[in-house]
């Protein structure tokens, strides 16, 4: 496939960038890999891991020094880091194959091709070479429904009837592969998506197909929806303009090319074909995934996600907020109204967390929350440990041991 290259990979340990790497070295390419923590990248041994991320240039520069491509995806809703990043790794005699959207079109104002548009401007100022993937949706956000799969059976979501032509991971990086390592790719627009356009509802009853189990679509209200992500993306122009256009798909499916085959030489993945590679994502986890899902999504910020691991009837025992006695606060809602009491006076800065620590089928995480006590004034360490019995794929039981008194609710 051509001359040996060094290719710089940004967003290796993602969906598609792990499939970059694993398909440049297939190719005989040298990787270097971008990631933020080289001890959990895993990634293979033959790709050189560089520690950094696209919040610092310096670093990136350094990464990018040498290299003959770069494989470069956006994962912010905004531009406003991409002159410095396109700047570190964007020069003459380097190939930059950019991830961008299908959304991006070259007939339309440069306004509403958002931040995709923006930074693809920037690589074509940069004087580097490059190719552009104007992907459709990923097939892999479906995985957000995952949750919701496994505890209930049922997708909650709007527009049952948009049909999208979502595209497989792999696909999108066997095109960025060939676009990194072979010649003639340079200044080519791909519009890539998958081979037929499947409707959301569609994409649900497949799931259930591959996993055993009966998968019902729930149409919510679309206002719902847009207070629920609007919480998580904070972009409210973002939010509208992505409901319009899935509101459109019920009437107006999502197009199809054929460009994977025609880069590739091999047709693209059908829905169906992902689902099957991705079955397990959305069986039940085992209490090692779960307590390792509680774990991401509590590092991450992402309460908003970590009550689709929680059974309904949960149980949570901790004496020392229920006045030593060991008296259980039962059911998702009133565990919530009592976490919000407890923190009505603290303003939780961060929090670390240790774990899991796995035991059966119980696991325990050690909690350490650097707060400031409002009323007080008083910013303090505290830490608690958490023993987590899953019954049935949930989270069915918490007994919390404080080691440090929490502050009294004014």
């Amino acid at each position: 496939m051509g001359d040996k290259r060094t290719i710089l990979v940004i967003g290796a340990t993602g969906n598609v960038g792990r499939h970059v790497v694993t398909g440049l070295l297939a190719a005989g390419a040298g990787v270097r890999a971008l990631v933020r923590d080289p001890d959990r990248a895993d990634l293979p041994e033959s790709a050189t891991l560089v520690q950094g991320d696209l919040a610092d240039p310096d670093a990136l520069a350094g990464a990018a020094a040498g290299v003959d491509g770069v494989f470069l995806l956006w994962p912010f809703l905004t531009a406003e880091l991409a002159p410095a990043v396109v700047d570190a790794v964007a020069a003459p005699g380097v190939h930059v194959v950019y991830l961008s959207a299908m959304n991006v079109r070259d007939d339309q104002d440069p306004a509403r091709n958002g931040f995709w548009g923006e930074v693809e401007r920037l690589i074509e100022a940069s004087g580097a070479t490059w190719a552009f993937l104007r992907a459709g949706g990923f097939a892999t956000n479906t995985l957000e429904w995952a949750d919701q799969i496994r505890a209930t059976g049922t997708v909650r979501w709007v527009y049952g009837g948009a049909a999208r032509s979502l595209i497989h991971e792999r696909d999108i990086a066997a095109v960025a592969v060939r676009a990194l390592i072979e010649q003639g790719h340079a200044g080519r627009k791909y519009v890539l998506t998958g081979p037929e356009p499947v409707t959301q509802a569609e994409q649900a009853r497949l799931i259930g197909e591959a996993v055993g189990r009966p998968v019902r679509w729930v149409e919510i209200p679309v206002e719902q929806v847009r207070q629920d992500l609007l919480e998580v993306w904070g972009d409210a122009d973002y939010l509208d303009g992505a409901l319009a256009y899935w509101a459109g798909l019920v009437t107006g499916p999502e197009p199809v090319t054929r460009t994977v085959q025609e880069v590739t030489g091999v047709p693209a993945r059908t829905f169906r074909e992902w689902v099957t590679d991705h079955a397990d994502d959305f069986r039940p986890l085992s209490v090692r995934g779960i307590a390792q899902r509680y774990v991401s999504l509590v590092q991450r910020g992402r309460f908003d996600l970590v009550a689709a691991l929680l059974a309904p009837d949960m149980a949570r025992v901790a004496p020392i907020e229920t006045g030593g006695e060991p008296v259980e606060v039962r059911g998702v809602p009133a565990i919530m109204v009592n976490s919000r009491r407890l923190n009505a006076d603290l303003d939780i800065h961060g929090v670390k967390v240790d774990g899991p620590f796995l035991a059966g089928d119980r696991f325990a995480v050690r909690f350490s929350f650097d707060e400031t006590h409002r009323p007080t004034g008083v910013r303090t360490t505290s830490r608690k440990m958490s023993l987590y019995t899953v019954t049935d794929g949930l989270i069915s039981r918490e007994e919390v041991h404080y080691f440090d008194q929490p502050k009294p609710v004014a």
